[in-house]
């Protein structure tokens, strides 16, 4: 379930247990929009979760593998280049140097993807559902070359897995709240 949390001014708090409670009585007494908002919430936490990038180090080549070790050896005392060639040589007839398959989760990364939070915001007269990333360099995070996701290189990260969703996930309660509308006046 997600968090819930009180607005006081600028400020927004987690609320106490009994608090909890009577929100969750609140929306239990209104259960389709409880459902649409939970549930939307969710689907879009957990979207945003999976494809949420992470900085990784993009993969090297065989022959750049082969170029490091040689470099390496180079600066290592009493190595000279023919000596580095020999060493890459053999390194290379035995196989050691192979094309990475995969981009690694760099050293560098500040895991954003781990501050992606979700949760309930209670002010004076309503009710918000959210999805936030509490990064605060969240927005201005793209897609890489190298991101494992499916958005497009350069897209603004968190507009495309929360901003936009959200927006739909806004218009989909909206409608169902109508329909739910349309259907008890008909009974009446």
């Amino acid at each position: 379930m997600a968090k819930i949390f009180v607005r006081q001014g600028n400020a927004a708090v987690d609320v106490s247990p009994e608090m909890e409670r009577l929100v969750q009585q609140l929306l239990d007494a209104s259960p389709l929009i409880a459902h649409i908002m939970q549930n939307e919430i969710e689907d879009i936490y957990d979207e945003a979760y999976r494809q949420w990038p992470v900085r990784v180090v993009p993969p090297r080549t065989a022959e750049q593998k082969k170029e490091a070790t040689y470099h390496a050896i180079l600066r290592s005392p009493n190595q000279t280049p023919r000596d580095a060639i020999a060493i890459t040589e053999a390194l290379e007839d035995r196989g050691r140097f192979t094309t990475d398959s995969e981009p690694r989760i760099s050293k560098d990364s500040k895991d954003s993807k781990n501050k992606l939070e979700r949760g309930l915001l209670v002010e004076k007269d309503s009710i918000t559902a959210f999805v936030r990333n509490t990064s605060p360099y969240a927005w201005a995070i793209k897609t890489g070359r190298y991101t494992l996701n499916s958005l497009a290189y350069g897209t603004g990260t968190s507009n495309e897995l929360l901003w936009k969703p959200v927006q739909k996930a806004s218009t989909k309660l909206v409608n169902e709240i109508a329909d739910e509308m349309m259907k008890q006046a008909k009974r009446r």
